[in-house]
């Protein structure tokens, strides 16, 4: 068999390497714990996210960004994540302290009947695909859960991933994604 040597280039553009985002601020988001949905991986579009509107709809929260930041008195920090599509992504470096079950909780906010979205690693789904359901206005956070979520102790990128618009015209709002252990692991 004859040995072909492979670039790194022929590799990228084959999809074998992809390019990594880094995360927030430097710091790995600890799970358990509360990533704010703002607080999503630095790095340009295409490698720490995905948008498809090329402007921020939003406030002026982060440097320069696609990603739609909303200002909101309601939220944990003050800001949420807004203006939602199908097909935009959001990356957020995690450290998993320990293996086990996870329940996520997610307040989220939607006029008529949100969209679908879903948390993966590795293009793995952590869930069953998330509904942001009617929560009476933009401006009425409900807290939805996630249960049975199973992760692996280590350092991990996990990828929002926005699936379907709904009612609405959106995905939906996303405040935050709290990780609570199972006290039964």
């Amino acid at each position: 068999m004859k040995h072909i040597p492979i670039t790194i280039a022929a590799l990228f553009l084959a999809g074998s390497i992809q390019a990594d985002s880094s995360p927030y601020k430097n710091k790995f988001h600890q799970i358990p714990g509360k990533i704010e949905a703002e607080h999503y991986d630095e790095g340009p579009p295409g490698e720490a996210y995905h948008d498809v509107d090329e402007k921020n709809l939003g406030a002026d929260y982060r440097e320069v960004t696609q990603v739609d930041i909303e200002k909101r008195p309601d939220a944990s920090n003050g800001h949420g994540i807004g203006w939602t599509r199908k097909g935009e992504w959001l990356n957020y470096t995690v450290n998993v302290k320990e293996s086990g079950t996870y329940t996520i909780e997610m307040p989220v906010a939607s006029k008529k009947n949100g969209g679908l979205f879903v948390l993966e690693i590795k293009g793995k789904a952590l869930c069953e695909p998330i509904h942001i359901p009617d929560t009476g206005g933009w401006d009425k956070l409900k807290l939805i859960k996630c249960t049975g979520v199973k992760l692996v102790k280590g350092q991990h990128v996990i990828r929002v991933v926005m699936l379907a618009q709904g009612q609405s015209g959106s995905i939906g709002d996303i405040d935050y994604f709290k990780f609570v252990k199972n006290a039964s692991n």
